[in-house]
């Protein structure tokens, strides 16, 4: 039996579709900061690739961005500014 060495960037056929998923207490400012943040990285996001949905008692909100990954290091930049974000809670 023979193993072989694969790297995180051949396990993903780039570019891809990519959904970021986001949560967040709700608040005015989560969305545009969030969609900021990743259009840092990536091309505008045009709204249709942007939905919310609210939680059941409205104290959190989870926002869910589709993306054209371009790379693994460009995934890692989006999750580590994002966790760094104080508005975000969580994310997936």
């Amino acid at each position: 039996m023979t193993t072989t060495n694969i790297t995180p960037e051949e396990l993903w056929n780039f570019p891809c579709d990519y959904s970021v998923k986001v949560f967040g207490k709700t608040c005015l400012e989560l969305h545009a900061t969030v969609c900021t943040i990743v259009e840092r990285h990536t091309d505008k996001i045009h709204p249709d690739n942007v939905t919310k949905k609210q939680s059941s008692k409205g104290g959190y909100v989870s926002i869910t961005l589709k993306i054209i990954a371009t790379s693994r290091s460009q995934l890692d930049a989006i999750n580590q500014d994002l966790q760094d974000c104080e508005l975000v809670a969580y994310v997936l």
